[in-house]
């Protein structure tokens, strides 16, 4: 592993543990839930989820667990409910899917990370990632890429490092 490599990954630690500096501008991801998986989107700051409980009430487990992962890199769902027995069933199961991050698989997104210098767009869809740094066009991953992964964990795939010429 180069110098330049391990530079990268302590930059992406460092990113990893200050998630206000990423946004999602949209993503879509998959949410395994107690009986069946479940497509959640986010567009600018819009949320839908195909669940029912989403249609009848702006909000749901699904939703409320990618809150959770995501903390301040998504506006959260613009909802008023009333707390009863059905929403604290659901917040208690969204509690439950953040912390089991098997459950979720993220499909694709389109990020802003707020690196040391400037800001960064990065995409990813269907396990290939990409990003506007130089670094990420010549090596296949930079510390912006691997802060997402460190972020998202095991609901998106490890980006490909390309290796130097020997």
């Amino acid at each position: 592993m180069d110098s330049s490599m391990i530079g990268k990954i302590e930059k992406a630690m460092f990113y990893a543990r200050e998630p206000e500096r990423i946004h999602f501008d949209k993503f879509v991801a998959v949410v395994q839930g107690d009986h069946k998986p479940h497509q959640v989107s986010y567009a600018h700051g819009e949320w839908t989820c195909d669940c029912k409980f989403f249609y009848g009430h702006g909000v749901c487990s699904h939703i409320m667990a990618m809150e959770r992962i995501l903390v301040s890199s998504v506006t959260p769902a613009d909802v008023s409910y009333t707390m009863d027995s059905g929403i604290i069933g659901k917040i208690e199961k969204a509690i439950m899917y953040a912390q089991e991050r098997e459950r979720i698989t993220i499909q694709s997104f389109e990020a802003r990370i707020q690196g040391d210098h400037k800001q960064h767009q990065l995409q990813y869809n269907q396990g290939v990632w990409s990003c506007d740094c130089s670094y990420f066009h010549s090596r296949g991953v930079c510390s912006h890429v691997m802060a997402m992964e460190r972020l998202l964990m095991d609901a998106v795939e490890t980006a490909e490092a390309i290796p130097l010429p020997a």
